[in-house]
């Protein structure tokens, strides 16, 4: 039997790997983390999976330089092979064509699936988004 808490671990480091991957630009490395039926439920726009995310990913991270001056992870649960893993952000976005940085605020969900092989992988992000730093339920 595994250990819930090096589960809990696990998950949360996947988390890790996707805030690193957008900072540092790597989309190799952030398409690591998402299983093959990955869905993204971005604030304001449609459902993205399967090759329309890629693609949305990597236009993202490829024309901005993202900053994180807050993320934070909330409360993770793992039950067989699926995890919810909760997160808090301040996501700083600057267009690397040049103009005036972003800053967006939010909570999110990820749910994460253990692959055969033993890995957690994103099978599920949704995130809101405000304009404002408010403690609005964070």
């Amino acid at each position: 039997m595994t250990d819930p808490g090096s589960e809990i671990q696990k998950v949360i480091a996947v988390s890790e790997q996707e805030a690193s991957a957008m900072r540092s630009g790597d989309m190799n490395e952030y398409l690591t983390i998402l299983s093959e039926d990955a869905v993204f439920m971005p604030p304001n726009t449609a459902a993205k999976q399967g090759e329309d995310l890629r693609q949305w990913l990597r236009e993202f991270v490829n024309s901005n330089r993202v900053e994180w001056p807050r993320f934070e992870h909330g409360e993770t649960i793992v039950g067989g092979d699926l995890a919810l893993h909760e997160y808090v952000y301040t996501m700083k976005v600057t267009p690397k064509s040049g103009g005036k940085p972003a800053v967006g605020y939010g909570k999110g969900l990820h749910v994460l699936r253990r692959e055969a092989g033993g890995a957690w992988k994103v099978l599920r992000n949704i995130w809101n988004a405000r304009p404002a730093d408010t403690d609005a339920g964070d």
